[in-house]
């Protein structure tokens, strides 16, 4: 029988080698004297029987020790005298894992998404059946601007799709981020890796005063843009019409982000120059046309109203110079730099009775709103016995502080202090004085009525501190905060 396998090895062009000790070696003349069977080579590997999850359960009382590769799950099993385990466990209760990722790339360009879903699929399975709770954990490369959380992070065993939910923001690192999610079944764990490829967006850097900021001017196209507006530094407008910072002709959809450490001032309103005008509303700061997430650190205040200008003003022209009648004041600029009003009388070369110009309003956040102005003129007279005074009052409207309206006057022209009197010389007695009661209250119902019936003008509004045709993270409401003065709305 020996002779007849020999011969078969021999014609069969096969080096297998016998050593003393009864062990086999294939390729190899000298075989390990630990291994029944020894094999060398460098091109081949040893195959070990391929069958099914049905054909492997099929063997008869399989030996403790019998290898297979089992063909359903891809995997080597060894059958432990109990069941048939894969390689990699050792308890029929052990648990084996399986996680599949359908796409490994995903990206974000901050245009049209800032977020991303990514499903995956894992499998517990043990060699007994038996269903052994997965815990999850995700770890990843981004900053804290970045929150990425799973729709659940535990499951009972079997299978089950979580999602990887990855929402971010336009302050968040652009390039290319990883995010890993870990599953653990008792002493097995698996992991796997997704990269995420985030859209760069342009970052704008504010270091020097502006004037009418247009951000559309300073950004390149990109629909993602970071501002910042470095510390002490100011923008404003030089008109309460036009808004201190824009953002232009940036088309809808944009996503900006905005880091203000600095100041953004709208201007104050401006008072009309003439009783009958309306005044002028206080400017806006902040205009935006995209999403914007705004991280205030500084101050953003909308201008203030304009005060009404009130009185009574008649400009006669005589030719070479003009003939003004009048007896007003004029309304205060809003904050900051609204110019007060009343400023119709310069037109004059002459005026006959009194005119004073509104109060213009300072430049920074001091409350120096042009405040409202009472000038005052007492004509005393004596007629015969009739003696008395005609006391006018002007009382212009008030500028408003910023975000602030401006005010009118509730008695625009007034005649407190005016009086009339009978004085008689009576023979022995001496003068004897009667006044009559009523002459201030009767001229300023008068006058209430003149004001009532040709004054519809209205005093200033506050101006926005932000004014949004796109979702802004500051909600709506009329603030009157140190960072925040004025409407924030549509």
């Amino acid at each position: 029988m020996l002779k007849r396998l020999l011969l078969l090895l021999f014609l069969s062009g096969q080096a297998y080698f016998f050593a003393q000790n009864n062990n086999v070696g294939i390729n190899t003349a000298t075989p390990d004297p630990t291994a029944i069977l020894h094999l060398e080579s460098t091109t081949q590997g040893l195959l070990v029987p391929r069958l099914s999850v049905v054909e492997r359960d099929a063997i008869a009382a399989p030996a403790t020790g019998l290898i297979i590769y089992q063909t359903d799950d891809n995997q080597e099993e060894i059958y432990n005298g109990t069941c048939w385990i894969p390689s990699y466990l050792k308890e029929c209760d052990d648990c084996g894992l399986d996680m599949n990722i359908v796409q490994s790339t995903y990206n974000i360009d901050r245009m049209t998404t800032m977020t991303a879903t990514i499903p995956v699929t894992i499998t517990q399975s043990s060699p007994s059946g038996t269903a052994i709770p997965v815990n999850m954990a995700v770890v990843h490369t981004f900053t804290e601007e970045t929150a990425v959380t799973l729709s659940q992070y535990n499951f009972a065993g079997g299978t089950t799709t979580i999602n990887i939910n990855v929402s971010t923001n336009v302050f968040e690192n652009g390039g290319t981020h990883y995010v890993t999610l870990f599953a653990f079944c008792n002493n097995t764990s698996i992991a796997k890796s997704i990269q995420i490829n985030v859209q760069a967006c342009d970052i704008v850097n504010i270091t020097t005063n502006q004037n009418n900021y247009n951000l559309s001017s300073a950004a390149s196209g990109n629909n993602c843009i970071v501002v910042n507006i470095q510390d002490n530094v100011g923008i404003r407008s030089t008109n309460a019409t036009n808004p201190a910072f824009t953002t232009g002709t940036i088309p809808a959809g944009c996503n900006i982000g905005i880091l203000n450490e600095g100041y953004v001032f709208g201007k104050g309103g401006n008072a009309p120059a003439l009783m009958g005008q309306n005044a002028q509303n206080g400017g806006t700061a902040f205009q935006l046309g995209c999403n914007a997430e705004i991280r205030n650190k500084g101050m953003i205040y909308g201008g203030g109203g304009a005060g009404l200008t009130v009185g009574a003003f008649s400009n006669i022209n005589l030719g070479p110079f003009s003939l003004c009648i009048a007896a007003g004041a004029g309304g205060g600029g809003g904050m900051p730099d609204g110019q007060g009003g009343g400023s119709g009388a310069n037109t004059c070369s002459l005026l006959i009775g009194f005119w004073t110009s509104g109060n213009n309003a300072g430049s920074f956040y001091d409350d120096n709103e042009g405040a409202p102005v009472n000038q005052t003129l007492s004509t005393p007279f004596n007629v015969g016995p009739v003696q008395g005074a005609i006391v006018i009052t002007a009382q212009g409207g008030g500028g408003g502080d910023f975000g602030e309206p401006g005010t009118g006057s509730a008695q625009p022209i007034n005649f407190a202090g005016s009086y009339l009197e009978i004085c008689l010389n009576i023979p022995f007695i001496g003068t004897f004085c009667a006044p009559i009661p009523g002459v201030a209250s009767a001229l300023n119902a008068m006058a209430n009525a003149v004001n009532n019936l040709f004054n519809t003008s209205a005093p200033g509004q506050g101006g926005y501190a932000i004014q949004h045709s796109a979702p802004v993270t500051i909600p709506d409401g009329n603030y009157q905060t140190f960072s925040i003065r004025g409407l924030v709305a549509n």
